[in-house]
């Protein structure tokens, strides 16, 4: 069941790569961006992580927390060197994908075949080739990428159910979320 906009978060207790406990009503009080990619071998997933991880050091300087989910085990993300640079962003492996379904995050053969059409593998493969990812033979081929941002007060503000595999939410809404102003971002 998805989350509707104006409830209260749903909170979790679970172990992060390192072995630290993270429960989200630790962040009560700040705002949150809580991401839940598909696997570490996902070239759209880390993608997109490498984009948010650009935004760090502005999303640490306004107080926002940020928390992503792997469906693949802590072991196998902290084998991978690009997913141990994350840190100090707790990054939490849900093999189980216990937290996924808490927040609805689906399972959908249709909108992985959607994403053949609409995104070029071949080129989020180029662009995460350095990264050197393991693979996972464990996670699914059909989980659907989901974002919420969390409010102060607890509440979910935004929940963004991809449509497919590369359908992450934008980086300009992170900014504006945050309250960063985007420099490049046409004001009229």
């Amino acid at each position: 069941m998805k989350v509707e906009l104006g409830s209260k978060a749903i909170d979790f207790n679970m172990k992060d790569i390192y072995g630290n406990t993270v429960r989200l009503s630790d962040y009560r009080g700040k705002k949150i961006i809580l991401s839940f990619y598909r696997n570490v071998n996902c070239p759209f997933c880390n993608r997109q992580v490498h984009k948010v991880m650009s935004l760090g050091n502005r999303l640490k300087k306004q107080g926002v927390q940020l928390l992503f989910f792997f469906e693949s085990s802590n072991e196998k993300l902290r084998s991978s060197t690009f997913h141990q640079g994350i840190s100090p962003w707790p990054l939490i492996g849900d093999s189980e994908r216990e937290v996924y379904n808490k927040y609805g995050v689906e399972q959908s053969t249709l909108k992985m075949m959607k994403t053949m059409f609409l995104a070029n593998v071949n080129k989020a493969k180029k662009e995460t080739a350095a990264y050197n990812l393991p693979e996972d033979k464990d996670a699914s081929l059909n989980l659907i990428p989901a974002d919420f941002f969390i409010d102060e007060a607890f509440t979910v503000v935004r929940a963004h159910y991809g449509s497919h595999i590369d359908d992450h939410v934008d980086i300009d809404d992170m900014r504006e979320f945050a309250g960063i102003a985007n420099p490049f971002k046409n004001v009229s």
